[in-house]
This record gives C-alpha cells, structure tokens and sequence, in this order.
C-alpha cells in the first residue's frame, strides 16, 4: 500500500492582507497624530456663526484647525471655543496673534467674505510678532484692518471731526492708495480724536516729521477774491471718504523719517495746512492776582507769536480757606511751536512740560491801553525753573505765573525802595559836605572870582540874547549869531581860565565838563543858523 504523500505546512498569502492592513492604520495612525498640533483656547462675544466639529480655522485660505467644543464662561460673559490646531500652525499662535470670525460684511471699503455665502463662516488667524507662545487668545470682534505680518509705519492724526471718515477709510498719496485708517477713539481727555493709520511698505518712506495731512471726503467749496472754487479729490473719495497727505517746503529742511507712534494734526482741507489753523489744543489753568480787563477769547502770546486764547474766567468763593479765587482757564496750541533738532523718542513729550520745566511762566500784560484789556505772555525765566501742579478746583494742571503790569511796577517799586534803604545815606550827605566846602574854598581864589564876574557878565548877555528871539522872529538870525559870538567867548574865557587850576583839583574837572558842554550847544546853534540861512522863514512856517 503507498503511503500517502504528506504536504509540508506553508504560509498562505492571505495571511499577509490583516498585516498590510495594520501596517496601513499604524502608518494612518501616525500620520494622523504627528499633524496634530496644541489645542488652543479662544473668548468671543458671541457664538454665531460657529458649529463645533465644523467651523474651521484658516490662515491665508489654508484650513490650519478645527473647532471642537463651544462652551460658556464661568462668568456667562463670553463664549470659549476650543480648537485642535495643526502642528504645521504651531508657528502661528503667538502671544499677539489675533483671531476673528469671517462672514459677509458690506463696509465704506468694499463688500468682504462673500465666499462664505458657499463654505459658511470661518475663524481667520493673523500670527504675532511676539517670540512668546499662548494658548488662550481673545478674539476680535471685526475684522483688523491691518495684519501683524503686515509691513509699514503706524502713526497717530489728532483731529477734531471724522466727518466723512470711519474705519477703513484709505489714505491716498497723488491718488494711489498708500494706507487706511485702522481705530477711532477719543483721548484721554475727551478733547479731540486721534485716528490711528498705517502707512504701507514702501510708501512709509514718504511720511517725514514734516509731513501734513488733511482730509478730502466731500466736496470743499471756497469764495474769495480771486472768485469762487469747487475742490473734489475723486469720485471714490466723495463717496467713501478719504486722507491725503504731502511734505511741504518749509524753513525746517530736516525731513527726518517719521517713527512708528508719531503723531500728527489732520487738518480739515488742504488751505488750511498752510494757514497754520485747526491745531490740537490743551487745557490749562492760570491764576493772576488781578484780572480786570482780562476777557474771553484773549490772545496768548509766546515770542510775539499768538499760540492760544483765553476760555473763560470764573470767580470762585472757597468756603474751606474762606477765600475768594479766580482761576482762568486757557486753551494752548503746542503744534504752533514747531520742534526742531529734537531727540530720539522724543516726539510723544508734551513740549509745554518741557518748557515749563525750563522756566515759562504766564503774565499779563495790556493789550490795548485805551480800551484796558488785557492779553497773556508766556515769557522764558531760566533762573526761576519750575512745573505743573494740581488745581485744587478742576481737573487741570496750573501754568506757573509771575506779576505783570501795575503788580509788576508795584514789586519793582518796592525793590527799589529796599535798595535804597541799603544805601549808607548819612555817609553820603557827610561826604556831599565835605566836598562843598572844599568847592567853596577853591572858589574864593582871586582867579575864580575874576572868572565868577566874566561868567555873570556873560550869562547876563546870554539871558538878554534869549529874551531877544522870543520877543522878535524877525531878528531870529541876528541874536542866534549874536550868542554864537557870546558863547565863544565864555569858552575862551573857561579855557584861560583852566590854565591857572591845578589838573588835580575838583574845580579843574567841574569846569571841564561845562567846557564841553558849552561847545555841543555851540555846534547846535551853528546847525540853527545854517537853516535860518537857508529858509529864513523856517522859524514861521516850519520845515
């Protein structure tokens, strides 16, 4: 009988599909983890639009993240969705990145988000510039006008309207469109807006420290002497508003590149970044001893240049110190004092301050004498620094003041009243008699009393020649020339006289100075008698 023929035991193929199956979920498994990135955390507002397992998170259109989970905060003020983020945008979530939905939204800029009228709402991703990472972000509740990763200047217009402009509003440089307008808010004070811009790479280069903007929404129409003017930038600035902006030629050829934060005034139109109007003001308040003849609308002056205006004058009874005051409040114009060979980061100093600190007080001074109103100089006293102090009845800061006017003439009378209470008087009038009676000695020498007779026979002459021109106009050139001869010989007689007194003596010295004098009054009745020749009538009928 043959044996039957024993197969050996061998591996089927089929074995190997569960192993290239596992091989596959293994490697799927792996790939799937090794893209998964952190999960991250992000406040809203507002859960519309969101769908958790749906709603994605993209950065540039690439899909960079999921949301997993919606849930409301602790507080029950804000929604927080958590999102498994990629590993590839780990790159993305920086201390500063910003997050916010997409969805349709018509704006002055143009209609945005129109694809997710198809995809649905997303979550858009700007990165951050920090190096820190984060986890927890706050999302925006509209969409920036500007990126992070966005490259230009960002600077800051003072104005005191947005008529015509809103957020979006693009800044135009000879009609191309070089940046936009970014936030609106008020200042601290709530005295004037600042617009925050961003100018964009390459044409920040164009923004210098002289650089002026003004604002070209709307139509401006102008009547003057030279007839009437219709301006309009474009059709486009009409309808969505607009800025404009150009460096002018001015006495301050320094045009410095403008530094990210740089402030600037937006001025209504284009006439009026060279009328030197629409400035940004600041509030202060001045106390004087006397303010009569001061009224509102009183012009501030610093250097002869007017730089603000008085806004109102109040009295005030403090019952606490059972004292009446009088604080003025007064509107300053620091853009009319235009800063020069100025320091690095020194733009955002408030220069009022500095030159308070370098000694600039308030006085006030007359304006007109005939009507007694009154004005305010802000003058520089290096010796008498000072600052700012609090005003105990406002929220404003006091400008330091000195007297001015008759307060001033008053403290200066008084100043030199205590002079001469220091002068040794008594010292004096001793002295004043020992030299008169030396004076008195010398002139009793036989050589002055010959001269005390020439000199009276003489003065006599001069005083009769005097009367004679008043009396006659006719013999005007007759009795001048008749003291020109007088006076000629009183300085002959003084000249031989000084011949026999000692140079050293008082008496030499005296009669000197009246020699000189003598001789200018003669040079100016030579003038006289020259016109007289001249114009005969001169005396009658003038020049």
């Amino acid at each position: 009988m043959q044996e039957p023929e024993i197969a050996r035991n061998r591996l089927s193929y089929l074995w190997l599909l569960p192993v290239i199956a596992l091989g596959i979920g293994l490697w799927l498994a792996y790939s799937h983890l090794s893209q998964i990135g952190p999960i991250i955390r992000i406040a809203f507002t507002s859960a519309e639009g969101l769908d958790a397992g749906k709603t994605k998170i993209r950065y540039k259109d690439l899909e960079v993240g999921t949301i997993t989970h919606i849930d409301l905060s602790h507080d029950l003020k804000q929604i927080i969705v958590t999102a498994q983020m990629q590993r590839t945008a780990e790159p993305l979530l920086k201390k500063d990145s910003q997050f916010w939905i997409v969805k349709p939204q018509i704006t002055a800029s143009g209609v945005t988000g129109l694809g997710t009228l198809v995809s649905g709402n997303y979550i858009a991703v700007s990165p951050g510039k920090e190096g820190e990472r984060a986890n927890h972000f706050v999302a925006l509740e509209e969409a920036p006008q500007i990126q992070n990763d966005e490259e230009g200047l960002r600077i800051h217009l003072n104005t005191d309207s947005t008529e015509g402009i809103s957020v979006g509003t693009a800044i135009y440089y000879r009609g191309i469109r070089v940046g936009q307008i970014e936030q609106i808010h008020f200042s601290e004070r709530y005295d004037h807006i600042t617009l925050t811009a961003f100018i964009h790479a390459p044409y920040d280069k164009l923004i210098t420290t002289n650089t002026r903007f003004w604002n070209v929404s709307g139509i401006t129409f102008n009547v003057g002497a030279n007839g009437a003017s219709l301006e309009m930038q474009s059709l486009e600035t009409l309808v969505r508003g607009g800025i404009t902006f150009s460096t002018p030629t001015t006495l301050n050829t320094n045009n410095i590149p403008a530094e990210n934060g740089a402030a600037y005034t937006l001025y209504p139109n284009e006439r009026a970044t060279t009328e030197r109007t629409g400035f940004r003001k600041e509030y202060y308040v001045v106390y004087f001893d006397d303010t009569r003849g001061l009224n509102p609308g009183a012009a501030i002056y610093f250097s002869g240049i007017v730089i603000g205006a008085v806004v109102e004058v109040h009295l005030l009874y403090d019952e606490k110190t059972n004292k009446a005051a009088v604080p003025v409040l007064i509107e300053i114009e620091p853009e009319r004092i235009e800063r020069v060979n100025k320091p690095e980061g020194s733009e955002n100093r408030n220069i009022i301050a500095e030159l308070v600190k370098g000694g600039l007080q308030a006085t006030l001074d007359n304006g007109n004498l005939i009507t007694g109103e009154k004005i305010i100089t802000l003058n520089q006293y290096p010796d008498e620094k000072g600052g700012f102090r609090k005003d105990a009845y406002s929220n404003y800061l006091v400008l330091p003041s000195r007297p001015g006017g008759i307060s001033k003439l008053t403290d200066d009378l008084g100043t030199i009243v205590a002079t001469v209470k220091k002068l040794p008087l008594e010292e004096i009038g001793e002295n004043t008699k020992d030299a008169t009676a030396a004076l008195k000695k010398a002139l009793d020498t036989q050589a002055v009393k010959g001269l005390g007779t020439s000199l009276d026979k003489t003065l006599k002459q001069l005083d009769r020649t005097l009367a004679s021109v008043q009396k006659a106009g006719d013999s005007t050139d007759r009795a001048l020339k008749q003291l020109d001869q007088q006076l000629k010989t009183l300085g002959k007689q003084l000249e031989k006289t000084l011949y026999g007194i000692g140079p050293e003596s008082n008496l030499y010295y005296t009669l000197q100075e009246t020699l000189k004098t003598v001789q200018q009054s003669m040079k100016s009745i030579n003038g006289v008698m020259r016109k007289i020749d001249d114009k005969p009538n001169v005396l009658i009928l003038g020049e």
